[in-house]
């Protein structure tokens, strides 16, 4: 598939909308995605089986937006149709959404092409678009080769698995719309997650590398992290329920991104008044050291994009500045909707995150691109760690969730790991996971956070197409509840 089997439909369909004096408005948008994925899976008892198993995943297809008027007032439809790209399967979608019109009433129009379009960064790599199947194998071995080199390396006897998956993806997307515009983007990425189980106890290290770069890409050190982890999370103790001083480490950041944070920075949420943030815009919700911004360009991340999924140029939107409420991730149609209360905001993530790669197949929703943490009192972890006395590392987080609705802010998550005991400013022993579980309120954690480190590292979020470039985080004081029963 080529860009331009995309841009011809898209013409295509707007040309056939267009002589329709009935539709008011229109946006049609056609993607294409094909996935090579190699899965992992060795096991000491069945070393016959490690080999990479090897699939291709291809989505194609388009969706077409119409505004249209009837008695009713102004309605909004929308219409899909997958592999086809041909003037029947126009027809087809368009009747779709035609049959699914119904009254919006916080829809106010389709964006405008803008006046000035800032020139496109080249965030694709060509050497991934022509990806064999045999180097993604390849890729798969060496992600292998660095988790058995390290249990090796450390004389490791007892029983081990290790699974995962190497994959790549490349997407190109057409985006266009009856006042004009039209936009294109070509997206690569390459993904490495493994998983180390170590022993009759099962002690479970998770290794992760990404990029969109083919020459920035290493499954290897992926295979290192997973073992490594897996090696330092043996023989784990339980601490009792309590208040510590606690070390996020970089994925613990990024579920808390993902699952609390940024669902409540969305205007999409602060639209539904269910926003822990509500009526907070401009105020201190943070300590004052810390900076967060989503950038949609940012160079070696595979959340970076040329383009919204509303065809508009991506961009910068500063969240969090000194501590401070500044912004809210946000795309066209809740910018407009919401635009008497918070005046003009950049609508700079309306992605189309759609599971299997079927970017056509949805309306742009609000989506992070590479959330960037920041300060200028960032220090090294030995200096972040140093003045705890009794406290916990937290390497990871499970199952986190708002408990009783967002807008208040409370919250629980389940302690994964690896997790440490931090004493006297030294890691001490690993913690046993899903023992501990924080209870506490997202309002007063930001409040008590007292530090950051330099180590930044990008964390993949589960859509698979957003990036927390997450720092350790110290914060002074978090509540922790045992595991009942």
């Amino acid at each position: 598939m080529e860009l331009y089997e995309l841009r011809h439909v898209v013409n295509l369909a707007l040309d056939v909308i267009a002589g329709d004096s009935s539709f008011l408005e229109a946006e049609v948008c056609a993607s294409w995605c094909e996935q090579q994925i190699a899965e992992l899976s060795h096991d000491t008892a069945q070393p016959e089986n490690a080999g990479p198993s090897l699939r291709d995943e291809t989505a194609c297809g388009f969706s077409i937006l119409l505004v249209m008027a009837d008695s009713a007032g102004r309605k909004v439809g929308f219409g899909v149709d997958r592999d086809d790209l041909t003037r029947d399967s126009i027809a087809l979608a368009l009747e779709i959404a035609k049959q699914n019109a119904v009254v919006d009433p916080r829809f106010k129009s389709l964006p405008k092409p803008p006046e000035v379009i800032p020139t496109a960064p080249m965030l694709h790599d060509p050497a991934v678009l022509s990806l064999s199947d045999d180097a993604v194998a390849g890729l798969a071995s060496e992600a292998l080769d660095g988790a058995l080199s390290t249990f090796r390396e450390a004389a490791v006897e007892a029983p081990f698995q290790i699974s995962g998956e190497v994959h790549s993806r490349t997407e190109l997307l057409v985006v266009g719309n009856s006042h004009g515009l039209l936009a294109e983007d070509t997206s690569t990425a390459l993904f490495a997650t493994l998983h180390g189980y170590l022993g009759p106890q099962q002690s479970h290290g998770v290794g992760s590398h990404s990029a969109p770069h083919l020459r920035d890409f290493s499954p290897h050190d992926a295979g290192v992290e997973a073992a490594t982890e897996a090696l330092r999370a043996r023989d784990g103790t339980a601490l009792p329920a309590g208040e510590y001083a606690v070390i996020f480490g970089p994925r613990a950041v990024a579920d808390l991104c993902q699952d609390i944070l940024l669902p409540a920075l969305s205007l999409d949420t602060l639209g539904n008044g269910i926003s822990p943030f509500e009526g907070r815009f401009g105020q201190q919700i943070a300590s004052d050291f810390l900076t967060v911004a989503d950038e949609g360009r940012f160079p070696g991340l595979v959340g970076s994009r040329s383009i919204t999924g509303d065809g508009l140029p991506t961009g910068s939107t500063t969240l969090i500045a000194g501590g401070r409420l500044t912004g809210f991730l946000a795309d066209v149609y809740h910018t407009q909707a919401m635009a008497p209360k918070f005046g003009p905001l950049p609508p700079y993530n309306g992605m189309r995150h759609a599971m299997y790669g079927e970017s056509f197949a949805m309306r742009p929703g609000i989506f992070p691109t590479n959330v960037i943490f920041a300060s200028d009192t960032a220090v090294p972890r030995d200096a972040l760690v140093a003045p705890i006395t009794n406290g916990i590392y937290v390497g990871g987080l499970w199952a986190t969730a708002f408990r009783r609705g967002a807008a208040p802010g409370d919250f629980i998550s389940t302690i994964v790991g690896p997790s440490f005991h931090i004493h006297e400013g030294k890691f001490a022993q690993p913690l046993q996971p899903r023992v501990l579980h924080i209870q506490d309120n997202v309002l007063d954690v930001l409040q008590r956070l007292t530090g950051l480190s330099t180590l930044r590292r990008p964390v993949v979020l589960t859509s698979g197409q957003s990036v927390v470039l997450a720092p350790e985080l110290r914060c002074s004081r978090v509540s922790f509840v045992q595991r009942r029963g």
